[in-house]
């Protein structure tokens, strides 16, 4: 098997003394913990009880528990995606903007080629774009992750210098489309706004994480969107997870989308997240389990008179991400010519 890229894995770099997550959305966290499903009433856990504690149980500053997830699941490499929800969450983050990218710059430099990172300022921090081109230009970051659910539509004008700088350093954006209510706003990442950013900016390679999860309609458009907008690539994470699906659906929905767009335009991907406390076994079992049912899908996939190739599932696991961040040369996926523009349609007048 070739190379396998997990093209989504999330890392908490904070530090009791640095923390990266805002109280309020630290608070939010031990709230769905004491009083959430599989709770009921009557409610005996206190929120309180872990909250002093709820980041340090989640963070991995130094990388191992991220590596020994991966090496478990025998998965080469990891891009480490930002989520920072400062701005959306009332601020009182301990580190800075600029830490939580050179936190990111500094693992991808302690694993080289086990850890890639992306860049993800809530585009609206002041600083952010210049930051984004020093992340390029100085720590060779590998792409941006937008996250519209903090409270911002894909297609605001406030993103398209971030857009144009993403294509002069030839880096992708990944874009979410996911549904997490209440932790986010969730009409800002209905995919159907993408469909503004491909036409806007036709050559800008993006990645559409999640297709759309758990919506099937979501789904739908983000299939139809990368089966005529040939830069853009369906990442597939949560859909895709035994034991949460049924395995012919799960088949049957790759399928698909492999139809619709070829199996060059898509990723793999888990969403995963890892810490040497409260998420050790159970979660990188978790995990173990997720990559290997990606690893047997030739055979499953048989199993419901579908065919996928092993050329295909290398494709899908690692060389189609690797291709994108430009870790490998395959001259035989390069397209010789460009759209050449952006921004056709005018820009609505100001109001006189």
């Amino acid at each position: 098997m070739a190379q396998i890229i997990d093209n989504h894995v999330h890392l908490i770099p904070g530090t009791p003394e640095k923390t990266y997550e805002p109280p309020i959305y630290r608070w939010r966290q031990t709230y769905s913990w004491a009083y959430g499903r599989p709770n009921k009433p009557p409610y005996e856990r206190d929120p309180m009880d872990l909250y002093p504690r709820q980041e340090e149980r989640v963070a991995d500053p130094d990388g191992s528990a991220t590596v020994a997830a991966l090496d478990r699941a025998g998965v080469d490499a990891a891009v480490l995606i930002h989520a920072d929800f400062g701005p959306s969450h009332g601020g009182g983050e301990g580190m800075t903007m600029n830490e939580m990218h050179q936190s990111f710059s500094n693992l991808q430099a302690k694993y080289p080629g086990r850890l890639y990172a992306f860049a993800g300022p809530d585009v609206r921090r002041p600083g952010s774009l210049e930051l984004v081109e020093k992340a390029f230009r100085d720590w060779d970051t590998k792409g941006l992750k937008i996250f519209p659910e903090v409270g911002y539509f894909v297609n605001d004008p406030i993103l398209h210098p971030f857009y144009q700088k993403c294509m002069e350093y030839e880096k992708p954006i990944a874009i979410c489309t996911n549904f997490e209510s209440p932790f986010a706003r969730g009409r800002y990442n209905d995919p159907i706004y993408i469909t503004d950013v491909v036409a806007d900016f036709p050559d800008l390679e993006v990645i559409i994480f999640h297709c759309g999860n758990p919506f099937e309609h979501w789904f739908d458009v983000c299939v139809a969107m990368a089966h005529t907008a040939l830069n853009t690539y369906l990442e597939f994470d949560a859909w895709i997870h035994p034991g949460r699906w049924p395995e012919e659906e799960m088949v049957q929905r790759l399928a698909r989308a492999r139809d619709a767009v070829g199996a060059h335009r898509i990723t793999f991907g888990t969403d995963g997240q890892f810490a040497p406390t409260s998420w050790g076994e159970r979660r990188a079992q978790d995990y173990e389990e997720h990559v290997g049912w990606w690893k047997e899908l030739p055979k499953n996939a048989k199993k419901y008179g579908v065919q996928f190739s092993q050329e295909e599932v290398d494709l899908m696991m690692g060389l189609n991400l690797a291709r994108l961040l430009r870790l490998v040369d395959m001259p035989e996926y390069t397209k010789k010519r460009k759209y050449g523009w952006s921004i056709l349609m005018p820009r609505p007048n100001p109001t006189p």
